[in-house]
């Protein structure tokens, strides 16, 4: 078979490598090029992603069975909407955007009497953010409609602040010239990731995140555990199932972001896509024993393949995914240590750094500038404790 990947990034590379694995063709497209990645594949489109016209009419020309993507949230609709156009099994494009736009979930609970969310306002100016300030302050946060990565993501805790920041946070709304608006709900935030069947929603893997002291909207690490001592993991993944459940939506990988407040697991946001970062490439399978990224390829091909999903006896094994961070900003890298034991230590399951000697360091003001990860996946918080004391003494 012919699958499409888009866009062409590293995090697409697993599920490149699976699709491989499993005998069938891959068909890259991206707009800039990446001869690491392209030559992972067997074909490629160095084209937009959003360039539909010409994306569908290189489907329909080479024949292209189905396209897929994961841990990329601007792809969700572009995915559906081409294998809409080709004929392809997919979600269609109203719950496309119900996943990928901020204020159609919002929108969606209220209706569905899911009653743990904050509370918000659809706004196109910034005298309306100052009437829902007025109303929700002192501390809201904004939002634009849908971006990625943490893209014009604010915390405002006075009118300067709002004033000052309301056109950055519309900048990156991509579809529509509003912001979503947001009373900020204090509390520890976790994400949860899981799968989609014929048979329901089943959560897979759940993680507390921890977050960096200068942009609490920026995570710095997220921590994976079966079961949490102060937190109900039972009643997430029970919360999670239920919302999940009542979208409709028919088969996928999906990730949601929650906050605890007051006994309740309030909504962020959810995604129809794996967790980024390569939680749902490695993470995801590590700790539940299920192999998302073939069900979702045979899936994605064959709408009657099999929905079964038995989950293994994993209790003990966790796993963390941490962004790095220094204490000094704006300085520059003379030298960098310790990166053997990275390279070497098999728990570590992988690693990027984003800066080399020479570089100036900078604090990441959004998702996609963090300094690099990396990943342990361990059989126990003992063993994984012992693997983070070796990084720190390096």
């Amino acid at each position: 078979m012919k699958i499409m990947v888009l866009p062409g990034t590293i995090w697409q590379i697993p599920l490149i490598k699976k699709i491989k694995y499993m005998g069938h063709k891959v068909y890259l497209v991206n707009p800039t090029r990446n001869d690491e990645i392209i030559s992972l594949a067997d074909e490629y489109l160095q084209a937009d992603i959003f360039d539909y016209d010409r994306i569908i009419f290189y489907c329909k020309e080479n024949g292209i069975d189905v396209v897929i993507s994961d841990e990329c949230d601007i792809a969700t609709e572009v995915v559906s909407r081409i294998n809409a156009a080709i004929g392809a099994n997919c979600i269609t494009g109203e719950m496309a955007e119900l996943f990928s736009n901020k204020f159609r979930m919002r929108e969606f609970c209220a209706q569905n009497d899911i009653h743990s969310i904050p509370a918000y306002r659809l706004c196109s100016t910034v005298e309306e953010a100052i009437d829902f300030y007025t109303d929700y302050g002192p501390k809201i946060i904004l939002k634009p409609v849908d971006s990625n990565a943490s893209h014009g993501v604010f915390t405002i805790t006075k009118i300067e602040d709002l004033k000052k920041l309301f056109e950055e946070s519309l900048r990156f709304s991509r579809r529509e010239r509003t912001v979503l608006v947001e009373s900020f709900i204090e509390g520890p935030e976790f994400t949860v990731d899981g799968i989609m069947t014929g048979q329901g929603h089943t959560t897979l893997a759940i993680s507390k995140k921890e977050h960096y002291k200068h942009n609490e909207n920026i995570a710095c690490a997220l921590m994976f555990e079966q079961s949490n001592a102060e937190y109900d993991y039972d009643l997430l993944r029970k919360t999670n199932d239920e919302l999940l459940n009542k979208t409709g939506l028919p088969f996928g990988l999906t990730h949601v972001e929650y906050k605890y407040c007051d006994g309740k697991y309030y909504l962020i946001e959810m995604a129809a896509r794996g967790g980024g970062n390569l939680i749902s490439a490695q993470i995801v399978p590590f700790l539940s024993g299920i192999d998302n990224y073939k069900y979702l390829i045979n899936k994605s091909l064959d709408n009657a393949y099999s929905d079964e999903i038995i989950l293994k006896s994993m209790d003990n094994r966790v796993a963390e995914l941490r962004f790095f961070d220094f204490p000094n900003s704006d300085g520059v890298v003379q030298a960098i240590y310790g990166e053997d034991y990275l390279k070497e230590e098999s728990r570590i399951t992988s690693y990027k750094l984003n800066f080399g000697v020479g570089d100036i360091i900078a604090r990441p003001e959004n998702d996609s500038v963090r300094l690099g990860y990396y990943i342990i996946c361990a059989e126990s918080k003992e063993e994984l404790e012992q693997i983070e004391a070796q990084i720190k003494q390096r």
